[in-house]
């Protein structure tokens, strides 16, 4: 076989092993995106179980959070500081979601859901104090749609509505 013809052969051999590891590094982007996508989900979910499991055990926590939507301005400065950690653990999970939605990385299922976490969480006030400080680690588009939403809301609330047994 005279070298030219195994030139080609090599040539094409090549190209078709380009094409492959191509379509390869293609299935690999999209199952990194999916797995991207389910991990923001996962956080967002363990967040919320985090405080439902201690809204549900903890008799004092559920108390205190009964108390962060109906008297946080009357909180000593040691009770703010402790619903101002519990708003920030909730927040940057939401606003990093809201990120990853702006970016087109979550699904408009996952977006329904975090549109009703997020109107909800607006309406809490401490979780405002908490915006002031960390909305500058977030882009403009973010920042924008966050402070649209409605702060007061006459939404039924689940759990922040029910008073507390005397």
């Amino acid at each position: 076989m005279p070298l030219e013809k195994v030139y080609y052969i090599t040539e094409i051999c090549v190209g078709i092993a380009f094409v492959i590891s191509i379509l390869f590094l293609a299935m690999q982007i999209r199952q990194n995106t999916t797995l991207l996508k389910h991990s923001m989900s996962t956080r967002r979910r363990s967040t919320s179980a985090w405080l439902m499991r201690a809204i549900a055990t903890d008799a004092d926590f559920r108390e205190f959070h009964r108390r962060i939507e109906r008297d946080y301005e009357n909180f000593s400065a040691d009770e703010k500081y402790r619903a101002d950690a519990v708003a920030f653990h909730n927040m940057t999970s939401n606003l990093d979601e809201l990120v990853a939605y702006k970016r087109g990385l979550i699904t408009n299922d996952e977006w329904t859901s975090l549109k009703h976490i997020l109107e909800m969480t607006a309406a809490r006030p401490n979780i405002q104090t908490v915006y002031e400080r960390v909305k500058h680690q977030y882009p403009q588009d973010v920042r924008d749609f966050w402070e649209a939403l409605p702060k007061n809301t006459d939404r039924v609330q689940p759990m922040l509505d029910t008073k507390p047994d005397d």
